[in-house]
């Protein structure tokens, strides 16, 4: 299924339900979001879930975050290895 991660683009909004509800999230401008996949794209939307628990994020608010390439351990040199002779 994965997950999805998305920026808002536009003013800070409320998902989900009404402001007041505490089923509400509320999502500032420029934050990332996590949400369930898959994602799915339409001409305007991205669609992330499946069946009924799949959501259409506008793309004029919305834009798909990369996800960042796991960093590679860093390489030990011989020195480190043989405890730092010098």
């Amino acid at each position: 299924m994965g997950a999805v991660r998305l920026r808002n683009l536009g003013e800070a909004v409320h998902l989900y339900a009404p402001p007041d509800s505490p089923n509400s999230l509320h999502v500032d401008a420029k934050q990332v979001i996590t949400v369930a996949g898959p994602l799915k794209e339409t001409d305007d939307a991205y669609v992330c879930g499946e069946g009924d628990n799949a959501r259409a994020f506008p793309k004029s608010r919305w834009a798909v975050e990369k996800q960042a390439p796991a960093k590679k351990a860093a390489a030990t040199t011989d020195a480190a290895a043989k405890g730092g002779d010098s």
